[in-house]
């Protein structure tokens, strides 16, 4: 049976969050690594936000992650960007979609809004 490891902190999650984004710093990723970068980035900061406002111990799933913006009443708009960049996600991992130029700079703007609007609600 597998041992899950601790569940991270707010810290963690930060660190991982910058962690991913160095890996697109300056890096010439094919789309769909690219896609899926970012929204695991901004995962991250989702579950830092969330464990830092509702002190909530884990976050079984992006679903559960999901579920727990709207209990933070984190407005629509925010919510909604954070599903299309999960879907774009998943549509490279699992359906083996390639973003073009045009989607991609969209998804880099999503990126971009939704780290501005949930690092400064993570730092310590």
């Amino acid at each position: 049976m597998r041992q899950r490891p601790p569940e991270p902190d707010v810290a963690q999650h930060r660190e991982q969050a910058q962690h991913n984004e160095g890996l697109l710093n300056g890096a010439s990723l094919p789309p769909d690594w690219e896609v899926t970068i970012r929204f695991y980035a901004v995962a991250h900061w989702v579950r830092a936000y969330l464990k830092k406002a509702l002190k909530v111990p884990s976050i079984d799933s992006h679903d559960h992650a999901d579920q727990l913006l709207y209990q933070a009443r984190v407005q629509e708009t925010i919510r909604w960007r954070f599903k299309e960049l999960r879907w774009a996600s998943e549509d490279a991992r699992y359906y083996c979609v390639r973003p073009d130029p045009h989607q991609l700079q969209r998804y880099k703007e999503i990126h971009d809004r939704l780290r501005n609007f949930f690092e400064p609600k993570s730092r310590p």
